[in-house]
C-alpha cells in the first residue's frame, strides 16, 4: 500500500505534451505521440464580441486569460480548451483576413500548450450573426439586403407568421447601433434561442448550407485560412467546424424536423466534407470534432427524445477515422421548456436530468461506435453558483466517466457573452467580485487518468468520499507513464492511499512492478515496468486519507 501527501507548489512545465493527438479506431480513444490513451477535461473560452479574445495583461474575473488563469486551469485538472476563433474576427471585410488577430490567438494557444493544455479551434456561432442578435458570421454576409425579413414559401410559413413563430428581428422594436446591429441590451431582453426561427436566421443558415450567393464558399475560405495558419502547431488538437448548426429551411422543408437525421445527411455532411478537406490538406494530423444538429436530433417534449444521427459515415470519410471525433452538447435545460424556468434545473429535477444525460450520451455513444470514432461532449453546464449547478455537473460527468468520454464545461468566464440566459449572473468559475465559485470548481476538478500507459477500460469517481477507481490494459512498450490527476485543494487535502493490482488481484510492488513520480503537485505518474504485466488488466484505486501532515518520503511504505 502506498500513501501519498504533497504540498501545493508552483505549477511548472512537467505536464506539457508535444506531438499530435490521434484517434485509435480500435479502442475509440484518443492517443498521444507515445500511444498512451488520452482523456480530455476542459473548458470553453469563447469571446463572442470585439476584441474576440481574452485580455492577458492582468487577471479579471470575467474577461482575462492570463498566466494565473492558465496555472489555475492546470491546478484544477484541465488539459483542454475549446477556443472561439470567430469568423467575424478573422474576416473583417470581404476576402480580407486579419492576420494580427490570429497571431494573438496563437500566442494564447502556445502559452496554454506549454503548460499541458490542448486547444480545439471553434468556429462559434449563435443565431448566425451579430446583425440578428447573435454572433459568428460577418455582418457583411448577413446584411438587410441579403437576408429575408418575412417567412414566405407557402402555407406553413404563413401560419408560422400568423401565430408569431416566425418574427422578424425588425419587429421587436430594438434600437440599432451605427453598424445597423440591434443593441445587445435590447437583444438580451429575450432568450436568444427565440431568434433562431426568425426569417433572418432561417434564410441565413439556408444560404450557408445551399451555398446561395457563394456563402458556403466564403465559410470554407475562412477555414482554409485558419487551418493553414495553425498547420503544424502541436498544441492545436483540431477544429470544430461550426457550433450548434441550426436546420434550415424548416418552414419550407418541414421534413428536416419530422425526419431526424435528414439534416445531418443532406446539409451538414457535405459541408463538413468540404471543411475536412481543407484541414487535411493543411495538416493531416488535425482532428475534426464535428457536431450534429441540436434540434431535431433531440427534442425536449414528453420527457425528451434523442434520435440517432443521420450521417452515413464520418464526414471526413471512413478511411480517415484517426482524425475525426463525434462532438455533442448536453444540457438538462434541453429536456423541456419549463425545466429551467428559474435559470437552471432545480434539485428536485436531479433524476430527470440524470436520465436525460444518460439517454443523450448513451445514444451518441452508440452513434460514435457505429462510426468507429470517439465521442466528446464540448458543452454542458452553463450553470450558476448553486447546489443545482453542482448536481448538474455531477450528473453529466458521472455519465461521461461510464462511457470514457471527455468533456468541456461552458464556460470558464463570461467573456462578455451576448447570447446567454444567465443575465448578469456568472456561469463561469468566478463571481463578478472576483471570488471563486468553489463548489462548482470542486465538482469539475474530478480525479481521472489524463494519460494511460495502455488502453483505458474503465473509470469512476465518487464525489461523496473521493474514492477513485480505474482499469487499463498495460502496454510496457510505452515508455511514458500513466498520469493521474487528483486535487489536493478540493478532494485530498491530507493525501490519499493508492493501490494497483494485476488481473489476478495481486497487489503490485513499488520499484519492482511500477515506478512512481510525485514531483508535480496534483499529478501522480505511474509507470508499469514489469514486462510480465504487459497486456494485463491493471486496476488502480485511490482513497482519501485523514492523517497528520508529514513529508512524502515518510509516507512511502
Amino acid at each position: 500500500m502506498l500513501k501519498v501527501l504533497t504540498t501545493i507548489a508552483t505549477v511548472g512545465f512537467a505536464l506539457a505534451q508535444k506531438g499530435a493527438i490521434k484517434v485509435n479506431p480500435e479502442s475509440r480513444l484518443m492517443e498521444d505521440a507515445h500511444n498512451r490513451s488520452v482523456l480530455f477535461h476542459g473548458v470553453n473560452v469563447v469571446y463572442k464580441v470585439d476584441p474576440y479574445i481574452p485580455s492577458n495583461d492582468k487577471f479579471d474575473p470575467q474577461l482575462s486569460m492570463t498566466d494565473e488563469d492558465i496555472d489555475n486551469l492546470v491546478k484544477w485538472g484541465f488539459n483542454f480548451v475549446r477556443l472561439g476563433v470567430m469568423w467575424e474576427a478573422v474576416e473583417r471585410s470581404p476576402d480580407v483576413f486579419n492576420h494580427t488577430y490570429l497571431q494573438e490567438v496563437e500566442k494564447l494557444v502556445n502559452k496554454m500548450g506549454e503548460k499541458g493544455i490542448y486547444t480545439l479551434v471553434d468556429a462559434h456561432q449563435d443565431v448566425f450573426a451579430r446583425h440578428i442578435c447573435g454572433e459568428g458570421v460577418p455582418d457583411f454576409y448577413a446584411s438587410d439586403d441579403i437576408l429575408d425579413h418575412k417567412c414566405t414559401g407557402g402555407l406553413i410559413p404563413w401560419i408560422a407568421t400568423l401565430i408569431g413563430a416566425c418574427k422578424s428581428i425588425k419587429d421587436y422594436g430594438f434600437r440599432f447601433d451605427q453598424n445597423g446591429d440591434p443593441l445587445i441590451e435590447d437583444c438580451q431582453k429575450n432568450n436568444f434561442a427565440g431568434y433562431y426561427p426568425s426569417p433572418e436566421s432561417v434564410s441565413g443558415f439556408n444560404r450557408l448550407y445551399e451555398n446561395i450567393g457563394g456563402l458556403q464558399d466564403k465559410f470554407i475560405n475562412y477555414w482554409e485560412y485558419v487551418s493553414q495558419y495553425f498547420a503544424n502547431n502541436q498544441y492545436v488538437l483540431g477544429y470544430d467546424p461550426i457550433n450548434e448548426p441550426f436546420p434550415s429551411n424548416i418552414l419550407t422543408e418541414p421534413s428536416l424536423v419530422y425526419h431526424p437525421g435528414k439534416f445531418d445527411e443532406e446539409k451538414l455532411q457535405p459541408l463538413y466534407k468540404r471543411a475536412y478537406e481543407k484541414y487535411y490538406k493543411a495538416d493531416k494530423s488535425k482532428i475534426m470534432f464535428f457536431e450534429s444538429a441540436e434540434f431535431p436530433d433531440e427534442i425536449g417534449i414528453l420527457g425528451g427524445f434523442v434520435f440517432h444521427l443521420g450521417f452515413t459515415e464520418p464526414p471526413g470519410g471512413a478511411n480517415n477515422l484517426t482524425t475525426q471525433v463525434l462532438n455533442d452538447h448536453s444540457y438538462c435545460c434541453q429536456l423541456s421548456s419549463d425545466i429551467c424556468a428559474t435559470g437552471e434545473p432545480s434539485l428536485d429535477k436531479a433524476k430527470e436530468c440524470r436520465d436525460w444525460h444518460e439517454d443523450r450520451i448513451n445514444t451518441r455513444s452508440e452513434d460514435a461506435q457505429k462510426y468507429g470514432i470517439p465521442l466528446f461532449i464540448s458543452e454542458f453546464g452553463a450553470c450558476l453558483n448553486s447546489s443545482s449547478c453542482v448536481q448538474e455537473i455531477k450528473s453529466l460527468t458521472d455519465v461521461c466517466d461510464e462511457h470514457l468520454v471527455g468533456w468541456a464545461y461552458w464556460q470558464y468566464k463570461n467573456f462578455a457573452d451576448l447570447t446567454t440566459s444567465a443575465g448578469t449572473a456568472s456561469e463561469g468559475f468566478f463571481n463578478n467580485d472576483g471570488t471563486l465559485q468553489d463548489a462548482k470548481v470542486k465538482a469539475l476538478a474530478r480525479t481521472y487518468l489524463q494519460s494511460t500507459q495502455g488502453v483505458l477500460k474503465s473509470m469512476n469517481f465518487n464525489t461523496e468520499n473521493a474514492d477513485f477507481s480505474a482499469s487499463f490494459v498495460a502496454d510496457t512498450s510505452i515508455t511514458q507513464p500513466t498520469v493521474i490527476y487528483w486535487s489536493q485543494e478540493f478532494w485530498y487535502p491530507q493525501g490519499f492511499s493508492m493501490k494497483l493490482t494485476d488481473s489476478k488481484g495481486q497487489v503490485l510492488a513499488l520499484d519492482t512492478d511500477y515506478k512512481l513520480d510525485q514531483s508535480t503537485p496534483n499529478y501522480t505518474k505511474v509507470q508499469i515496468i514489469n514486462s510480465a504485466l504487459n497486456q494485463q488488466l491493471i486496476s488502480l484505486t485511490l482513497h482519501a486519507k485523514y492523517i497528520e501532515a508529514v513529508s512524502v518520503q515518510a509516507l512511502i511504505q
